[in-house]
């Protein structure tokens, strides 16, 4: 059996979850509209607590899930290997890119300052062939052919790029 899990797609995995997810959340819809309307007398009193606890059990759900999936990427970036650096061409050169590999299909793109050596963004992306990181007037280009100009990291970095960056 454990190898069956090994061999499947990891979407296959997550759209299996995500159909136990939404099972459990319309049984418990259910639940709740039942335990309102079971009695007239505390309807009002009864759909005020439990949507007090909805709340509470949706923030802790949000929560629960963002840790576990910034812990699953910081884990995934604590295995980066075969790095490289590209310097900026121009004679300014104030950042540096630098690339990893995380597994077959994914990509870790740093960008540096080149004068300090402080990390000022990254970004993971999917990769299928070589990496081609390229400066292109004050962007730095790590996917061309992404939509939207998500393959793309504008210099300097945004403020978010720079917070987020500061984590491990």
């Amino acid at each position: 059996m454990s190898h069956a899990m090994a061999t499947m797609p990891e979407s296959f995995f997550y759209f299996h979850l995500a159909g136990v997810a939404v099972l459990v959340l319309v049984v418990g819809v259910a639940h709740a509209v039942w335990f309102v309307f079971s009695r007239t007398e505390g309807r009002r009193a009864r759909a005020m607590r439990l949507a007090a606890t909805g709340t509470r059990w949706g923030l802790a759900l949000g929560a629960m899930w963002t840790a576990i999936l910034y812990g699953n990427g910081a884990w995934e970036r604590a295995d980066a290997h075969n790095c490289r650096r590209l310097p900026m061409p121009d004679a300014s050169s104030r950042y540096e890119a630098e690339y990893c590999y995380l597994s077959e299909h994914k990509v870790l793109v740093r960008l540096y300052s080149a004068r300090r050596n402080v990390l000022l963004a990254r970004r993971t992306f999917a990769n299928s062939g070589p990496v081609r990181l390229h400066w292109d007037r004050g962007v730095l280009v790590f996917d061309s052919g992404a939509a939207e100009g998500k393959g793309r990291l504008a210099l300097p970095p945004s403020l978010r790029d720079r917070l987020l960056a500061r984590l491990p």
